[in-house]
């Protein structure tokens, strides 16, 4: 009861706060910027924009607030002596530190539940009148990949690594794609995506007929059908379930119908998604994720705070909110001071003499940087965006996979926390 008390109040008391406004009406004004600024020529652009600013520029200013929120309340309480009141009471201090923790918790779902309720009604509205080939974004899809790639005849020339089919049966470009639909009762519907590239012998011609087929290969059920690809533009298919069936196994085959017209290929250029979930469903995960983002920075700023002043608590937590999104940096750092004569061997004997700079700087660094890469948090582990670029469903073992990574981490944070807080003397 005392830490629904703690937490209830560090809300109300966070809530009033005019950090808190200020930073809260900047993200909102920066979403509504964010509807007349100009944007390229693509119709899915803007959402783009906005999935962008909203996750990366409007959160960021959101965690700094909860930040600078949680690593000062704990510090200005005991400077105003507000502390003593509650330490007079019978109650653990652990339960302090876990009333603080959910106060700022509960501050951070509410700002994500405002924010992104705005951002999503923004992003619906204007989805509403994008053409159907840029609704995939919009979709929460299921990706395959294929498995195997090919040109079946030959190829007309190839350039920067991709393979150049020609028009009239030259030449065919063939993908395959195994296990689609591994359960029968699965009632999802795939769709193709196709990114190639389009070349024209006819002049400038904006759009290219192409022969586009899909084959079951064990079956052998087929379709084939003419579509016109747009230049620089993704082509969308509707894969038929009959051609589908049980089994999932399925070839897609695309060549140019003119003589003149050229196709350019690779293995990623086709793509097959499986559309289970909508859009909301995806973003909502994507907002679960961030949420543990935040509560994780919140834990580390309120364990900070049991010790540090005001001012070095709120540094503290930037600094370790900043490493921990460049951990990636600091690892490929560390096995570069590993194996820096990797390269070595090209070299000639006489030149093969260690390095006396990078046998001191592997000697000071390399076990420093190995164990701050394992004790920070790796904020990147809760990187949400680019499955909603992508139109990709986020799966749920990603989601288990964050709430895994963050109930460990806080379970460290608070022992230590309780620890540290319980040794200090107030009286």
């Amino acid at each position: 009861m005392m830490i629904l008390t703690i937490a209830s109040h560090t809300f109300r008391e966070a809530i009033r706060k005019k950090t808190l406004h200020i930073l809260t009406g900047l993200c909102v004004l920066i979403m509504a910027v964010l509807l007349v600024v100009p944007t390229t020529d693509e119709p899915d652009a803007r959402i783009k924009m906005m999935l962008v600013v909203f996750f990366q520029v409007v959160m960021l200013l959101s965690i700094l607030g909860v930040i600078f929120l949680s690593a000062t309340s704990l510090p200005h309480e005991i400077e105003d002596r507000t502390i003593y009141g509650i330490l007079s009471k019978p109650i653990s201090r652990l339960k302090i530190i876990v009333g603080k923790i959910a106060g700022f918790a509960s501050l951070s779902a509410f700002l994500l539940i405002i924010l992104s309720l705005l951002n999503m009604v923004t992003i619906q509205r204007i989805a509403s009148k994008l053409p159907e080939e840029y609704k995939g974004i919009l979709k929460a899809r299921k990706e395959f990949k294929a498995s195997q790639f090919s040109i079946k005849g030959k190829p007309h020339h190839t350039r920067e690594g991709i393979l150049w089919v020609g028009g009239g049966r030259t030449g065919i470009a063939s993908w395959s794609f195994s296990d689609l639909c591994k359960k029968p009762e699965n009632k999802s519907t795939f769709e193709i995506e196709l990114k190639l590239k389009i070349e024209c012998g006819r002049g400038f011609i904006d759009a290219v007929p192409l022969v586009v087929g899909t084959e079951n290969t064990i079956s052998g059920r087929c379709k084939t059908q003419v579509l016109s690809a747009k230049v620089d533009k993704p082509l969308t298919v509707k894969l038929d379930p009959e051609i589908l069936q049980e089994n999932g196994a399925v070839n897609v085959t695309v060549f140019p119908v003119h003589m003149t017209d050229y196709i350019g290929a690779r293995h990623d250029d086709v793509t097959v998604f499986s559309t289970q979930k909508g859009f909301v469903s995806n973003y909502v995960k994507a907002v679960a994720i961030t949420f543990l983002k935040f509560l994780l920075i919140v834990i580390i700023a309120v364990m900070g705070s049991t010790y540090l002043s005001a001012p070095v608590s709120i540094v503290s937590a930037l600094v370790v909110f900043l490493c921990g999104h460049i951990l990636g940096f600091i690892k490929d750092f560390s096995l570069l001071m590993q194996h820096q004569d990797v390269h070595n061997h090209g070299l000639p004997s006489v030149l093969k003499k260690p390095n006396i700079l990078f046998l001191y700087m592997d000697y000071l660094m390399k076990k420093p940087l190995e164990w701050i890469s394992f004790i920070l948090p790796d904020f990147k582990r809760f990187d949400s965006l680019k499955f909603l670029l992508k139109g990709v469903n986020i799966p749920l073992e990603t989601v288990g996979y964050s709430l895994g990574y963050t109930a460990i981490y806080a379970s460290i944070c608070l022992f230590i926390s309780a620890i540290i807080f319980k040794k200090r003397e107030f009286f």
